[in-house]
């Protein structure tokens, strides 16, 4: 399969080629009239022929590509162009081949004039019919007309692929781009016509002098840009978010493509069951009970020391980077009480991947309000799942997860595996870049950590990517188990060994291995030997050089199957699909790459409707440039697919699914925990321009506001 990336690049190249292509013939060819009758003509008439059929060429490239893209990735890579931005070009160009290029063609071979020292009068009479030919070929419409609006074509092509890359979902832009070109190509024509009237003669030309020409030329400059400018403002204007909106004020509301039989069962249950109506706040975990487990996390500024000798201004939880490892059992019932200490900002805690009652679950502006400086909040819930999880402040979390407000949260299986006479290593490695100019850390280290554990020893190693990108990890030195992905267990793991694991953003993986008598080395693949951690049986040695290009584990198809719950076959009651592009444009008033989805930033983004209890199917599709590990707040979700191709190993269930681009997932879970719930890129900078969205159950309402005006912005 071609690389998308580079295919994807090509194709965008041909737009911005095109258009320099068509830009100089459509120039150089309303100038032929003004070149004298004959062989200077002709020449530049063969030039305008090989730069028009040059752009046709390129034109046919373009749907080359297209086809190519199609046949990698899909319909739905190319549908916006196929249907959107192609059409644009295709009817120009085909008038152009037909109409354009045969008059070129003409006027470029037609033989010069020669006219005698002394000419009778008929023979003059002769001489100023054909030079009237000649200009009334060289100003004809039908010649000129195709090759502008063919210009103007990829003009509105190029535009849409770069500022509206998901056109066909605004249908009213694309009303627009058409309406654009037909009264273009009509007002040419008309202006053509009139032209050839003006030029179309024998005789002397009178063209506008140079002043003249640069005067209206300024004029049109000048009318243009202020045109630009004014849209510019406009646009700026409009994507200024509200002082203070609610989460669940989202513009546009998706419900699903629900099957017949669905729509009919939620039509009957609708009619013989009103809607009830319930805050977030109500959805909370147990408020009575004594605790089994009870926590204080004070978010702080302070001065983090790292091993290499930087000092980094940070925010922390308990004045520690990352926050103190909160480690309970399942089944307990835990109590957080979150203080703010010193960040004007405010703060929460978000418990990452952990399903837990939608009141606790820490985004503010939707669960919560942010906590103020000298403010308390207190979280309560039951730990109903095990696994590696972790947490962090979702408020400006781009900025905050950055700066330390994170740490890892362990939940031990209520029941003890393994052999219990067995010595085992339980450890979490945190890999997060600290903001500062600190680079990558793990566990907050930025040197080589080394470790003591005796041969034998059944080591869990829980690897949890706490940063905004991808991470590549390597493990060295024996043979392991991928045991869990996202906190869920994997079935009957294979030994593997030499294998890249790539980390989702957010994401975690538990690798587990017997310790063997030699060392064994675990650090991001990029990194030199002097980052990572060191197990080895006497706590010392050196670490072993990373190979620069092995094999990436793949959970699509690792360990052994089992029942699933539902599949690709199942009818699903809410499907929903939703594509990633990136297009320029303007975000709460900057101008910046925005990361989309279905061709919005929020509040402009999907809000996915559900009922308790209905199974509901997603479909991701990356048509950007970047990896977008995709978050979804209090479910898991089963993946059935990647690239069309049904996964085959253990049930793989995860929280935050790495979309690479051009892939294409489907997944599904079944809406059992009713709330108000985030589902958004996890490269926090992305979330933070606009890519969130949200799944809302029906009847859920939240009395929290987020904007300028209020205390809480949580990405």
């Amino acid at each position: 399969m071609p690389d998308f990336e580079a295919l994807a690049g090509v194709d965008q190249g041909l737009y911005l080629i095109l258009l320099l292509l068509t830009l100089l013939p459509a120039l150089g060819v309303k100038s032929l009239v003004f070149r004298p009758i004959g062989g200077a003509m002709a020449s530049s008439a063969r030039w305008t022929f090989c730069l028009t059929g040059l752009a046709l060429l390129v034109s046919l490239g373009q749907w080359g590509s297209t086809w190519l893209l199609y046949e990698s990735f899909g319909w739905l890579y190319i549908k916006d162009k196929l249907l959107g931005f192609l059409p644009l070009i295709l009817l120009p160009a085909i008038v152009t081949a037909m109409v354009s290029i045969p008059r070129l063609w003409r006027l470029s071979t037609r033989h010069p004039i020669v006219v005698p020292f002394v000419a009778v009068q008929g023979m003059a009479r002769a001489s100023a019919d054909e030079e009237t030919a000649w200009r009334q070929e060289a100003a004809a419409p039908e010649m000129i007309v195709p090759i502008q609006a063919l210009s103007l074509g990829a003009f509105l092509a190029a535009t849409l692929q770069f500022i509206l890359p998901s056109v066909t979902l605004q249908k009213e832009m694309l009303m627009i781009a058409w309406g654009v070109l037909l009264a273009g190509s009509s007002a040419l024509w008309i202006w053509h016509s009139w032209r050839q009237q003006r030029y179309g003669q024998s005789g002397i030309l009178h063209r506008s002098n140079l002043i003249v020409r640069f005067l209206q030329g300024t004029f049109v400059l000048l009318l243009l840009t202020a045109c630009s400018v004014t849209w510019l403002k406009l646009e700026r204007q409009s994507s200024l978010l509200p002082d203070q909106m609610s989460m669940t004020n989202h513009t546009t509301i998706d419900t699903g493509k629900m099957q017949a039989s669905a729509v009919d069962h939620a039509q009957h249950a609708s009619a013989a069951t009103p809607i009830q109506t319930i805050r977030v706040t109500d959805l909370s975990g147990p408020q009575t009970g004594v605790p089994d487990r009870q926590f204080r996390l004070i978010a702080q500024k302070a001065k983090i020391h790292l091993p290499s000798g930087k000092v980094v201004e940070a925010l922390t939880y308990n004045g520690q980077y990352p926050g103190p490892e909160l480690r309970i059992k399942q089944g307990e019932l835990i109590e957080v009480v979150l203080e703010n200490k010193d960040i004007p900002e405010g703060v929460t805690i978000h418990w990452h991947g952990l399903n837990v009652p939608n009141a606790e679950d820490g985004v503010a502006g939707a669960t919560q309000d942010a906590v103020l400086p000298g403010e308390k909040h207190r979280y309560r819930f039951v730990a109903q799942q095990s696994g590696t999880y972790w947490y962090h402040s979702h408020q400006q979390s781009a900025e905050q997860v950055k700066k330390g407000l994170l740490g890892a949260f362990v939940i031990e299986p209520a029941t003890p595996t393994g052999s219990p006479a067995a010595p085992k290593l339980d450890l979490s490695l945190v890999h997060h870049k600290l903001g500062g100019g600190a680079g990558i850390t793990l566990n907050g280290m930025d040197g080589l950590l080394k470790e003591r554990v005796v041969p034998g020893t059944q080591v869990r190693l829980r690897l949890i990517n706490a940063d905004s990108f991808p991470a590549t990890l390597q493990l060295q030195g024996t043979s392991f188990q991928v045991a869990a992905i996202d906190g869920n267990e994997i079935h009957e793991p294979n030994l593997i060994a030499n294998q890249t694991l790539l980390l989702a953003a957010g994401g975690r993986y538990d690798v587990t291995f017997s310790m063997p008598k030699q060392s064994v080395f675990i650090s991001q693949s990029k990194a030199s030997n002097e980052h990572g951690l060191l197990l080895s049986p006497d706590g010392t040695g050196e670490a072993p050089v990373l190979h620069p290009d092995l094999p990436v584990f793949d959970p699509a198809s690792y360990g052994s199957p089992q029942t699933l719950p539902f599949d690709l076959l199942t009818r699903y009651d809410r499907d929903f699909r939703l594509v990633f592009d990136v297009q320029l444009g303007f975000y709460n008033g900057q101008l910046d790459g925005l990361w989309t989805i279905n061709g919005k930033v929020f509040p402009n983004t999907p809000m996915m409707m559900v009922k308790e209890g209905e199974l509901v199917k997603m479909t991701f599709i990356n048509r950007s440039y970047m990896d977008h590990p995709m978050h979804l707040h209090g479910h898991h979700m089963l993946v059935l697919s990647r690239n069309g191709i049904p996964t085959t190993g253990s049930p793989w269930w995860t929280d935050t699914l790495n979309v690479a681009p051009g892939e294409t997932y489907e997944v599904a879970f079944r809406a059992d925990n009713p709330g108000l719930w985030m589902d958004h890129c996890h490269n926090l900078n992305h979330a933070a321009s606009g890519m969130t969205m949200h799944l809302l159950y029906e009847g859920v309402t939240s009395p929290f506001q987020v904007g300028h005006q209020t205390r809480n912005q949580p990405e």
